[in-house]
């Protein structure tokens, strides 16, 4: 994929850059994604299109001043609440009938067994909560940087990760 954009872009020592950042982050975007969606299949999809963004975005020079997985993160997010928006008004046009459901992939990732165990968290987590504790744990991030992914203030990711750390104190049985 980046090698193919690459040529479109001409600057060697940039598309060099966007590279190394693109093969040691690329896990980390679509575990995340995966977290976001629940489907395998939407988050391959999300990833792609997050990385497609970010280099376009490097392209003209609006790279992350910091670390680079905070703002992927931030546009992987963007994009699944993009994604959302549109099917939801999608659902309400004429003609459009119900909703499609997704239940196939819902299957498929429900089989694994990690999945299984993110659907007990969902009932004692709200959604934020278990973004922020993925985002806090999985890869390290800063409450600054977590702030800066959901929207929120210092204290605000501090609150919501207090909450969900006892939420989940109330049922050790989940983090076995």
């Amino acid at each position: 994929m980046i090698a193919a954009m690459a040529q479109s872009i001409g600057s060697e020592g940039t598309i060099e850059r966007f590279s190394t950042v693109f093969e040691r982050h690329h896990a980390d975007v679509l575990r995340y994604c995966a977290v976001l969606t629940g489907s395998v299949d939407e988050a391959e999809d999300v990833s792609a299109e997050t990385f497609a963004r970010a280099l376009r975005a490097w392209r003209s020079g609006r790279q992350p001043a910091g670390r680079p997985l905070p703002w992927l993160l931030l546009i992987a997010r963007r994009i699944v609440i993009d994604r959302a928006r549109r099917r939801r008004i999608l659902a309400w046009l004429p003609l459009r009938g119900e909703p499609q459901s997704d239940e196939r992939a819902d299957d498929d990732a429900r089989r694994v067994e990690f999945w299984l165990w993110f659907d007990r968290l969902a009932e004692v987590l709200t959604a934020r909560q278990r973004e922020v504790l993925v985002l806090r744990y999985r890869w390290d991030l800063s409450d600054a940087e977590i702030g800066r992914v959901l929207g929120l203030s210092e204290p605000g990711v501090r609150s919501l990760s207090s909450r969900a750390i006892v939420a989940l104190r109330r049922h050790p049985e989940l983090l076995r």
